[in-house]
């Protein structure tokens, strides 16, 4: 079995003309929100074995707060940029089945509306509401990375910060 874990980044700074939409950053809520939903992982029983991330600065900093969360050296954080530059749902298997290797548990941290369509592709469940820092997890009955099939994976859980602090 696989274990797939999708973030959406944790809260940023607003985009203004000044500054890019790839150096935006995490607001302070955004580094309490991801060590939230950190936190519930745990909780859960939920340990990514590899952590792959957009090179995007909020993206890189919610997964190294994830990172650190789970005890996993920063330096190990995969980057990879075609989660900021999106892609098919094909092409994201496909670029996560490369990284994954032959670990059981990853987690993807990226941006929306990718990581909601990629979820809702995977597993057939419709995310309306897919704020920062949802997470869900989704579990393939596979031995490799390369077997996963759109509308195969099982909904474990959905999370985000708004319910955990209700």
């Amino acid at each position: 079995m696989k274990r797939l874990i999708l973030i959406r980044h944790a809260k940023t700074e607003d985009f203004t003309s000044s500054s890019s939409d790839f150096d935006r950053r995490l607001k302070n809520r955004g580094h309490a929100d991801s060590k939230l939903v950190a936190t519930e992982l745990i909780n859960k029983g939920y340990y990514p074995q590899v952590i792959i991330s957009s090179p995007a600065v909020r993206a890189m900093q919610t997964a190294e707060n994830m990172a650190q969360s789970f005890s996993i050296p920063q330096n190990d954080i995969l980057v990879a940029p075609f989660i900021y530059d999106g892609h098919t749902t094909a092409g994201f298997i496909d670029g996560i089945a490369e990284l994954a290797n032959n670990n059981d548990t990853v987690m993807v941290v990226g941006h929306n509306p990718d990581m909601a369509m990629l979820a809702m592709h995977l597993t057939n469940e419709s995310f309306i509401n897919f704020p920062t820092t949802a997470t869900v997890v989704i579990s393939f009955a596979i031995n490799k990375w390369h077997q996963i099939e759109q509308g195969k994976g099982k909904l474990e859980l959905f999370i985000f910060p708004k319910m955990l602090k209700e």
